[in-house]
């Protein structure tokens, strides 16, 4: 199973700062992740102070999942993603070009 490494943004770096990785089903579904980690109507219900929509096109599924989330940051590179309906701050672009910045960003802190 490829680590987080492959949504962009090192496990080392979120390792320590009350963070976790989730995904959505057809990451799931492709094995790219275990079951334990589904966010949605079928997965997890999260409740995080900051949720990243990295590559969630905003399936009403997956939205049932995070729905909570304080505040919610979307990069897609969809324009017209449904997640950008829910997001608080969104951004269309390609998320490994902004993974490297953030994953920087995060480790600095």
């Amino acid at each position: 199973m490829p680590t987080c490494r492959v949504f962009g943004i090192h496990p080392a770096s979120i390792s320590g700062r009350d963070a976790a990785t989730a995904a959505s089903r057809p990451l799931i579904d492709a094995g790219w992740m275990p079951k334990t980690r589904l966010v949605g109507k079928s997965g997890l219900k999260v409740k995080p102070k900051v949720y990243l929509a990295l590559a969630i096109s905003g399936a009403p599924e997956h939205i049932e999942g995070m729905k909570s989330a304080a505040t919610i940051i979307a990069v897609n590179t969809d324009k017209h993603a449904p997640i950008f309906n829910f997001a608080h701050y969104g951004m269309v672009a390609d998320l490994f070009e902004v993974c490297e910045e953030l994953t920087e960003a995060i480790e600095d802190r």
